[in-house]
């Protein structure tokens, strides 16, 4: 087995190419890479490796963990909250007042499409 890199991608994190025994190529993120050799074992499909300060370029293994994919997203989520902007609106169908990020609505109205509603379910209700 021979391993190639760590190459940088255009987002600025970087992965390595394995060449296995048989000729075979596989491409696998290099703070992942870095994890398994740290631990001594393969990380489960289930478990990611985690920036902890959210600087994809620093690879250091201090500043790696292991999460599983659910702890992984909530973190990403909280993160995402911090930035995102929201918009309060009045929800067209049951009058309800509802809170949405401000992307989302926009994109929705980029694209032509009525509303914003609070739920799935007032959506239906105003498009059947």
């Amino acid at each position: 087995m021979k391993i190639y890199g760590p190459y940088t991608r255009k987002d600025n994190r970087q992965h390595i190419c394995i060449v296995h025994e048989d000729g075979s190529r596989q491409t696998q993120s290099f703070p992942r890479f870095l994890m398994e050799q740290h631990l001594g074992r393969k990380l489960q499909p289930h478990e990611e490796v985690d920036h902890i300060d959210n600087n994809f370029t620093n690879n250091d293994i201090t500043n790696l963990q292991v999460l599983t994919k659910t702890q992984n997203r909530r973190k990403e989520m909280q993160r995402d909250k911090r930035k995102a902007s929201y918009v309060s609106f009045v929800c067209p169908c049951c009058g309800n007042t509802a809170t949405k990020r401000k992307c989302d609505v926009d994109h929705n109205r980029k694209k032509g499409r009525a509303g914003p509603y609070c739920s799935r379910q007032c959506a239906g209700k105003m498009h059947n």
